[in-house]
């Protein structure tokens, strides 16, 4: 529940990419739209052989750090609020309806209900999967 302000000096963790030679670059964690356009040049930079990079997509947890019912959220109100209205899926809506015409609301709507047909089928499947065996939690966690 520790601000990143309260831990790093810095107001950027992009700035760090400094340290190891390659770009480092700050986005709008939010605009799901500049964050594609940001990892694609990256990608292709890597592609190309020029290395890495280090993206930071600067955005908000919207919900409790914790799912423990006995936590409080000791963030305010407004502060959380203040970020609902920034939601990139909203905003993703929003600009895909009215900036550029290329979604109505039955297609979203279509959309929506997918995911939640997907996750609800990936639920369904962990439900009923066995656990793994106890040794598997070490697995591909120790190099040999």
């Amino acid at each position: 529940n520790t601000p990143a302000s309260a831990s790093m000096p810095i107001e950027d963790v992009a700035t760090r990419s400094v340290a190891y030679g390659i770009p480092g670059i700050v986005v709008d964690g939010n605009d799901v739209l500049a964050v594609r356009q940001t990892a694609a040049h990256a990608v292709e930079r890597a592609r190309d052989g020029r290395g890495p990079s280090l993206i930071e997509c600067k955005t908000y947890r919207h919900r409790s750090h914790t799912e423990r019912a006995t936590q409080a959220d000791s963030r305010p109100h407004d502060e959380v609020s203040g970020w609902m209205e920034k939601d990139p899926i909203e905003r993703l809506k929003e600009t895909l309806k009215t900036q550029q015409g290329q979604l109505t609301n039955d297609e979203w709507e279509s959309i929506d209900q997918e995911i939640i047909r997907l996750i609800d089928n990936a639920v369904t499947f962990a439900d009923a999967s066995p656990f793994p065996p106890a040794e598997a939690a070490l697995e591909d966690v120790f190099a040999e």
